[in-house]
């Protein structure tokens, strides 16, 4: 006999003789109603009923209808069963534990059934947070079968996806593929209660995705299809997420492609426009036109280039062009020049535009001693091209703008400009030329000598001055860099500091004393 049986046995017996116990009790106490007895087995009846059952219930209710007849119907002594107030307390007390019986057998049931329900919703929802945490599609079909078999402790889970790749975990080569493929196919759940196996339809975004089989997983039949509608709109879920991810990136590269083209077309607008005038340009969409009182023009063309083109070959003559210009344009950054535009092998730049500074004229001188000091060390080093430069440069007003909408360009206007080129043309090779006004401007910084009057090449005589070196008292005691007295009187003049300074200068005024 099992240890259940054991149980059973010693339930009833213990039931009998607490009945038996009651019953003599109450044939000791003195005047006692029979109704009150009957009541008291009732009341023990369906409290065994409630608490241990069918069969409990039914042998105390029967031991306590016998002991009823015997001890309190007339004559005493007797099983008085037969009689009809016995066979009322037999009747009464069978229905009593029959009937309460099965109520507490239902309630029980039903106490299990809902337990085992909220442990399967409690199961599900573990799950399902360890799907949500995936971190990709590719590992979430993984993901589903491993966590499936932790999560009801399964035998084996098998996930046939739409594309023909199945995963497995756990014990699963029982699950047969043909039951997953027919699932998939028609779309329909598969229930082998006897072999506890399950199988579900899983689709995402109403089409088919998976079929899903749990062996041994002890689902019920709206678990198991929970399971798979929470399998596919966490599919759904993730695959939108990754969908948006990917988006994310691409739109993330869109930006950094429009960041890197807005650069470009920025270093492109700069490139022809003053960083003032282009911003105006941005923000406005033109430039109005702008008055200078006071700026410095220098013009620069090359001696023998005509000569040169005869005997280079004209890739050899652009690629030396394209060198000289880039080293122009290094110097014009290094000291706060602008440079405007080159017309064949002719370089204008311009100094105190489009920021206002007084020390333009003798920033201006400085760069010219670079851009001569530049040809001059080419020439050295690529004789066969033999390029030198004349170099010309005036101080006064003008007026600046951006002309036209195609290929537009910003240029300058007005005497300045003309006279500025009278003074290159007018000049000779490797010498810097300056006019009067730019002369008044620069002569407390630089040794000038003075040309007289010079016809230029619209007939006209203009007081010009070639510029030689830096004033030898500025130099003193210079060993490098800016010289202390060049620039304590700059910045007496200009109330900042020289923003570069030519280093060979240094050189020059010690060979000529």
């Amino acid at each position: 006999m099992s240890l259940q049986w054991l149980g059973r046995v010693a339930r009833v017996i213990g039931a009998n003789a607490f009945v038996y116990a009651y019953l003599r009790g109450m044939q000791a106490v003195p005047g006692i109603l029979g109704s009150t007895v009957v009541l008291g087995l009732v009341l023990i009846v369906l409290g065994l009923a409630i608490r241990l059952g069918r069969m409990v219930s039914v042998t105390a209710a029967v031991t306590a209808a016998i002991g009823y007849g015997i001890w309190f119907v007339e004559p005493v002594g007797k099983p008085n069963i037969d009689t009809f107030e016995g066979w009322v307390t037999v009747f009464a007390l069978l229905i009593a534990a029959v009937g309460v019986s099965q109520l507490a057998l239902q309630g029980r049931l039903r106490e299990r059934e809902a337990l085992a329900r909220q442990r399967e919703t409690e199961r599900l929802y573990e799950l399902g947070q360890s799907l949500v945490r995936t971190p990709s599609s590719e590992l979430f079909s993984w993901t589903v079968v491993n966590q499936a078999v932790t999560a009801f402790s399964a035998k084996g889970a098998a996930l046939l996806l739409e594309s023909g790749e199945v995963r497995r975990a756990g014990d699963s080569e029982q699950i047969p593929e043909s039951v997953l493929r027919d699932c998939l196919r028609a779309q329909r759940p598969y229930f082998d209660h006897e072999g506890q196996l399950q199988a579900v339809p899983v689709q995402r975004d109403g089409l088919p995705y998976a079929a899903l089989a749990l062996l041994g997983g002890g689902l019920t039949d709206a678990g198991m299809r929970t399971l798979g509608q929470m399998v596919g709109n966490l599919a759904e879920r993730l695959r939108i997420s990754d969908s948006l991810a990917r988006s994310n990136i691409d739109l993330e590269k869109q930006n950094q492609e429009v960041i890197e083209q807005r650069r470009v077309a920025e270093s492109l607008l700069l490139n022809i426009l003053p960083e003032e005038v282009a911003q105006e340009l941005r923000q406005s969409g033109s430039v109005s036109p702008r008055y200078f009182e006071d700026v410095t023009i220098l013009f620069t063309d090359f001696v023998g280039f005509t000569l040169s083109t005869e005997h280079l070959a004209a890739e050899d003559v652009v690629v030396l062009l394209h060198e000289y210009f880039t080293a122009f344009d290094r110097i014009c950054e290094r000291y706060g020049l602008e440079k405007l535009k080159t017309i064949g092998d002719s370089y204008m730049c311009i100094a105190g535009l489009p920021v206002r500074t007084p020390s333009h004229p003798v920033d201006a001188v400085m760069a010219a001693f670079e851009m001569v000091h530049e040809v001059e060390r080419r020439a050295r080093e690529l004789p066969q091209a033999g390029w030198r430069v004349r170099i010309g440069l005036h101080s006064g007003p003008v007026v600046a703008g951006v002309v036209g909408i195609n290929k537009f360009a910003f240029d300058i206007w007005g005497d300045t400009v003309n006279y500025s080129s009278r003074m290159e043309s007018s000049g000779q090779p490797n010498r810097i030329n300056i006019s009067e006004r730019t002369y008044g401007r620069v002569k407390d910084f630089f040794e000038c000598e003075p040309r007289g009057k010079v016809l230029t090449k619209d007939k006209r005589e203009v007081d010009m001055f070639f510029v030689n070196r830096a004033l030898p008292r500025l130099m003193e005691g210079a060993a490098g860099g800016v010289p202390p007295a060049f620039e304590r009187r700059y910045r007496i003049y200009f109330q900042k500091a020289p923003p570069a300074f030519p280093e060979f200068l240094h050189a020059l005024v010690n060979s000529e004393g």
